[in-house]
């Protein structure tokens, strides 16, 4: 699938039965605080450490600012490897919070979300809210809007800003003859010699799957393997695409792994790179504002994050999946004045001003809007984010990645816990894509 740069119901559960049974969709009686503010207590791990929070906390006090005295939002901090199991609990006691991220972000599957969450009517439709606010529904990306379109109704806040996903590198380490996106896998393989990887094994094993993404979409099909499953999900791994993918990511990571990849958590594979044990770490543009002033207390060994470049992955690809939940949606169990309050947020979020704040500080591209001058002036002065975004074009081939085909349990648990028995001969590559197929088919169950 190619983008311009500027531009399901499953059967419910035997738990999702007696959910509905029990009344899921009970309203609230009054969401006013003393002081007449309607509050919105909202658990999110946007928050704490997470690198998302450096946006999204400064964006709550804003919204709150402008709302002041009539709407509040007060975020409570969840671990991100703990929200999915959170949301579910609340879900099970009918204490929704009035606003949840999307599937696909905090560990939510699509899955519970459409067997349990959808199926029992837990969520509440923003068809009206787009049409009573459509300067704000111009924003949204066409794919995400269609995909949040269930039955008719508009199940989640769709996106307005994508965010491609490429790789950083520093450029005291690491000097590649030409840029990495002009790349063939082989060449980009043979370029760096003794060069390291930031490759992590524990949580998702986030950094190194997205290297596979982009391996697997390098191969013949495997753009179309990634894509095409996006919706409802990969649980076959057997494809030729992934298991030559598969092959060449077991001989990087015996090659040019940093000497902490087994065990290592995104933490880790982040400070490796950050302290010069690595060259190269792939991530989002989010990771950006760890490499400017202010950052330094991060880094060791000597480096400095002016030495860093970005650029997307060999074969011109960008790993990014338009066709998804969006962000968030509202529970239908939210009082009115509550789902007003969450509609504000929503408006707030999606507001060009803001979009436009939100890309200068993680990158993306916000494809539905006309940036002002002002935005492309500061844009410049962000390197690292104009690298990006300057390394993306008519040419470029936007890819889902595994994030987006496998099921969660897959995703944020097995792929981890099997790339050390790759990297230690323990599996062949076959054989790795058979356990992965297990382990998918196991998530059906």
């Amino acid at each position: 699938m190619k983008l311009k740069k500027v531009t399901a119901l499953a059967l419910a559960t035997v738990m999702a039965l007696g959910l509905a049974a029990c009344g899921g969709n009970e309203k609230k009686e009054n969401s006013k605080n003393e002081d007449g503010v309607v509050e919105l207590k909202f658990p999110t791990y946007l928050a704490g450490e997470n690198v998302g929070a450096t946006f999204f906390l400064p964006q709550v006090e804003r919204f709150n600012e402008k709302y002041e005295g009539k709407y509040k939002i007060t975020v409570e901090e969840v671990p991100q490897a703990s929200y999915a199991d959170k949301i579910k609990q609340l879900a099970q006691q009918k204490k929704l919070p009035v606003l949840v991220h999307a599937p696909g972000s905090g560990g939510i599957d699509t899955q519970w979300f459409q067997q349990v969450a959808l199926a029992n009517d837990m969520v509440y439709d923003l068809s009206d809210f787009a049409e009573e606010n459509p300067d704000v529904a111009k924003n949204w990306v066409p794919e995400s809007k269609e995909f949040c379109t269930v039955d008719g109704k508009l199940i989640c806040k769709p996106l307005s800003v994508l965010k491609p996903v490429g790789l950083f590198y520093n450029s005291s380490m690491y000097e590649p003859e030409k840029d990495i996106k002009d790349m063939t896998v082989e060449e980009f393989t043979e370029s760096l010699g003794e060069n390291k990887i930031a490759f992590q094994t524990a949580e998702n094993g986030w950094t190194t799957q997205l290297l596979l993404s982009a391996l697997i979409a390098n191969e013949e099909g495997g753009v179309e393997l990634l894509n095409e499953n996006a919706a409802d999900k990969l649980w076959d791994y057997s494809d030729q695409a992934i298991v030559n993918a598969v092959t060449k990511l077991q001989k990087m990571m015996q090659t040019n792994a940093s000497a902490n990849t087994v065990g290592a958590a995104y933490a880790d594979a982040a400070n490796a790179f950050m302290s010069k044990n690595a060259s190269i770490i792939c991530n989002g543009s989010w990771m950006s504002s760890e490499f400017e002033e202010g950052s330094e207390d991060k880094w060791s060994n000597e480096f400095n994050g002016a030495d860093v470049k970005a650029t997307i992955y060999p074969g011109n690809i960008a790993l990014v999946n338009p066709s998804n939940y969006g962000e968030f949606w509202v529970s239908n169990t939210a009082s009115d004045e509550e789902k007003e309050a969450a509609e504000a947020f929503l408006a707030f979020r999606d507001s060009q001003e803001e979009i436009e704040a939100l890309v200068l500080a993680e990158g993306g591209i916000a494809p539905q809007i006309t940036y002002s001058e002002n935005f492309l002036t500061e844009l410049e002065k962000t390197p690292l984010l104009y690298q990006l975004s300057e390394s993306m074009g008519e040419e470029t081939v936007y890819s889902a990645s595994l994030g987006d085909v496998f099921p969660a349990s897959v995703a944020d648990v097995e792929f981890g816990k099997l790339l050390p028995k790759l990297i230690d001969n323990t599996l062949t590559p076959e054989q790795f894509c058979e356990e992965l197929t297990k382990k998918a088919e196991e998530a059906k169950q």
